[in-house]
C-alpha cells in the first residue's frame, strides 16, 4: 500500500467523512451513521480515478475539545494516517456551517502535513448553484473551496480531479481497475465476540498500533485491513467488530458492524476464532459465531486469548481443550492454541499455526492414492444398497482448491447415506489431515 499515493480524509464528527470514502471509491465501504463517532480506526480503501491508482484513509471524527481517551486515540490514528498522506481533504459541513473547530484542524493539518497539499471541502450542499453557503468558508485562506454533496454526489468529480493531478498515472495495463496480481497471501479474518481482544491482537501480529484498543467493547465498528509482509510471506490480516446477539445489538451502527464482520468471514480465506480464556468457558455467542464459520467453510484457528491471566496453565488448558472439542464438533480440523496478545506470549505460534493451515490448503492428493483411498474404504466397509441396489462408485477426484472438496461418481447419489459420506471424509482425513480446513465431499452421478 505504501508504493502508491495516500488521501487522508479528516473533519469533525458527523461531517460525512466516512460518505466521501464511499463515493470516491465507488462503494459502500465505511459505515455511515448520523450517529457522530461512528469512525474510531484509520480505514483504508483503494481507489482509482482518471488514471491513477490510490490509497484513501478514512478517519475518526476530530473534537478538539475532547480530553476523553477515546478521543485521545482517534487524534493519535489521524496523526498517523496524516503521516502516511500524500494529500489531506479537510471536510467541513454547509449546513452547521463553519466552526471554530475547522479552523483548529486546519491549524493542525497545517503543522502536520507541512508542503502536503489541502483541499478544504463543503459537503451536504445538496444545491451546487447555492454558494452562499460557502462565503465564510473562505476566510479559511485557501482557494479554491470545493463544494460537494456526498449523497449526491455533486462536486466530488471536480474535487477528485484537484487532488489527484500531482499523481502518477498507471501503467495502461492496470489503468481498468484490473484485480493486481495475486501475492500468495491468505484473507485471516479475526473474529469472535466484543472485548475478547481481536483489536490488541491485530495490533500485535502486525507489530503496530493500526487499531483503537479499549476496554469497551463495541470500540472496532468497521473491517479493517491490512496486509502485512514477516519473513518473506505476505499476510492479509481483517480485524472485525465484536459480534453481538441481534437482540443485544443497540443501534444500527452496530448492526451494520456485524453484518461487515459476517461479509469478512465470507471472504476470508482463514479465520481466526478468538475466545477469553479468563472466562474459562464458552458463550452461546461464541457457538454462534462458530456457526458462521462452518456454514461458509473457511479454514480456522481457535485462540484462547488473555492466557496472562489464566492460572494452573496445565489443568485449564485441558479443561478449554475439552471445552472446544465438545461444544465445536463441525470444527474439529482445527488447531486450537492460545496466547496473549497484551504480553505477547506465544503469538509466534499464531503466525505458524496459520503458515501450517495455508500450506495445508494447497496439499494435494495424487490421483492414483485416491484411487486407493476409495478402493480400500468400499472394501473395509462396502455402502449400504439403496431400494434393493447396489451403490457403485466409481471415481475419487480433488477439486482445484482450497477450498477442500473432493467429487466422486456415483450410480445412486441420494442413497449414499451421511454416514457414508462422513466414512468416506475421515478415510481422506487419514491419508492427509488437510490442518484446519474442512472438506466436503460432492458425490455425482456417473
Amino acid at each position: 500500500m505504501a508504493n502508491i499515493p495516500t488521501i487522508a480524509i479528516v473533519g469533525r464528527p458527523n461531517v460525512g467523512k466516512s460518505s466521501l470514502l464511499n463515493r470516491i471509491v465507488g462503494y459502500r465501504h465505511a459505515i455511515v451513521d448520523p450517529t457522530p463517532g461512528v469512525t474510531r480506526d484509520r480505514n483504508y480503501a483503494e481507489g482509482r480515478w482518471n488514471g491513477r491508482h490510490f490509497n484513501v484513509i478514512d478517519t475518526g471524527g476530530l473534537d478538539p475539545d475532547d480530553s476523553q481517551p477515546l478521543q485521545k486515540a482517534i487524534r493519535a490514528q489521524v496523526e498517523f494516517a496524516l503521516s502516511e498522506a500524500d494529500a489531506v481533504i479537510l471536510t467541513c459541513d454547509s449546513r452547521q456551517g463553519l466552526f471554530p473547530d475547522d479552523r483548529t484542524i486546519l491549524n493542525l493539518l497545517r503543522r502536520k502535513c507541512g508542503p502536503k497539499p489541502v483541499y478544504v471541502a463543503v459537503n451536504k450542499l445538496d444545491n451546487p448553484d447555492n454558494e452562499s453557503d460557502l462565503a465564510e468558508f473562505y476566510s479559511l485562506g485557501i482557494d479554491p473551496i470545493y463544494p460537494i454533496s456526498t449523497t449526491h454526489g455533486h462536486g466530488v468529480a471536480e474535487l477528485l480531479d484537484a487532488v489527484v493531478k500531482p499523481f502518477p498515472r498507471e501503467p495502461e495495463a492496470n489503468a481498468d481497475g484490473e484485480a493486481e496480481p495475486d501475492d500468495g497471501s491468505s484473507r485471516v479474518a479475526i473474529v469472535g465476540r466484543p472485548n475478547v481482544g481481536k483489536s490488541s491482537l491485530f495490533n500485535r501480529l502486525i507489530g503496530q498500533e493500526r487499531t483503537i484498543v479499549d476496554d469497551a467493547p463495541g470500540t472496532t465498528r468497521d473491517t479493517i485491513v491490512f496486509t502485512h509482509e514477516r519473513n518473506g510471506k505476505v499476510y492479509r490480516f481483517i480485524d472485525t467488530a465484536g459480534m453481538r446477539r441481534p437482540a443485544r445489538q443497540k443501534d444500527s451502527v452496530e448492526f451494520f458492524s456485524g453484518f461487515r464482520t459476517l461479509a469478512a468471514i465470507r471472504k476470508s480465506d482463514i479465520a481466526v476464532l478468538l475466545l477469553d480464556a479468563s472466562a474459562g468457558e464458552i458463550s452461546q455467542q461464541d457457538k454462534r459465531i462458530a456457526s458462521r464459520i462452518i456454514d461458509v467453510g473457511s479454514a480456522c484457528v481457535i485462540l484462547w486469548n488473555k492466557w496472562d491471566k489464566v492460572e494452573n496453565h496445565e489443568r485449564t488448558w485441558k479443561t478449554l481443550e475439552k471445552a472446544v472439542r465438545d461444544e465445536f464438533p463441525l470444527l474439529e480440523h482445527a488447531p486450537i492454541l492460545a496466547c496473549s496478545a497484551t504480553t505477547g506470549l506465544r503469538v509466534q505460534k499464531v503466525f505458524e499455526s496459520i503458515d501450517q493451515v495455508q500450506e495445508s490448503g494447497r496439499l494435494k492428493i495424487p490421483t492414483d492414492r485416491l484411487k486407493s483411498i476409495l478402493f480400500d474404504a468400499m472394501i473395509m466397509q462396502p455402502p449400504p444398497s439403496c431400494c434393493g441396489r447396489p451403490v457403485r462408485f466409481s471415481a475419487l477426484h480433488q477439486l482445484p482448491g482450497p477450498p477442500i472438496i473432493f467429487k466422486v461418481s456415483c450410480n445412486q447419489p441420494d442413497g449414499v447415506h451421511f454416514s457414508y459420506q462422513r466414512y468416506l471424509l475421515n478415510r481422506i482425513r487419514e491419508d492427509t489431515p488437510f490442518d484446519g480446513w474442512p472438506v466436503k465431499l460432492l458425490i455425482k452421478k456417473k
